[in-house]
């Protein structure tokens, strides 16, 4: 099971705010799991989705933090690499919608049996792919955020 610590996302996690990251729990993990990956998606009330985080080699932890920094290989707050999202950054991307409007987030976690030979910045496809066969549990929750 995924959950985050709110159901509409607070401005420190937004563009309006801080932009960073979101701490996830993560329930259930089996035994094993050796890491996990994160895949987030924003669906605004008008045009098509975009992928806002994708993360990998993140520890088997029921508690990743909060505050990734935008960089590719991260030592803090836990060990991961992080891949190229559709706003052409790498790293982690709030939710940003308009006035009176309202984005909806997906975040899909990953419980995976190895850790993913994936370059820093790459995409959420390529990240799927080198998962393939190799995905024990998947977990999801959505949260939304308004202008």
């Amino acid at each position: 099971m995924v959950k985050l610590d709110f159901d509409e996302f607070p401005a420190a996690h937004t563009c309006k705010g801080a932009n960073r990251s979101p701490a996830i729990r993560v329930e259930g993990i089996l035994p094993n799991i050796k890491s996990l990956a994160i895949l987030a998606t924003t669906s605004p009330e008008e045009g098509s989705s975009r992928v806002a985080w994708v993360l990998w080699n993140l520890p088997a932890v029921p508690l990743i933090p909060e505050g990734f920094p935008g960089e590719g290989v991260v030592e803090s707050p836990l060990h991961a690499v992080q891949g190229t999202n559709d706003f052409d950054t790498i790293g982690y991307r709030g939710p940003c919608p308009g006035p009176g409007e309202t984005e909806a987030y997906l975040f899909r976690v990953y419980a995976l049996d190895l850790d993913l030979a994936l370059d820093p910045g790459a995409t959420w496809e390529e990240m799927i792919r080198a998962m393939e066969g190799s995905m024990n549990q998947t977990g999801e929750v959505i949260v939304f955020a308004t202008g």
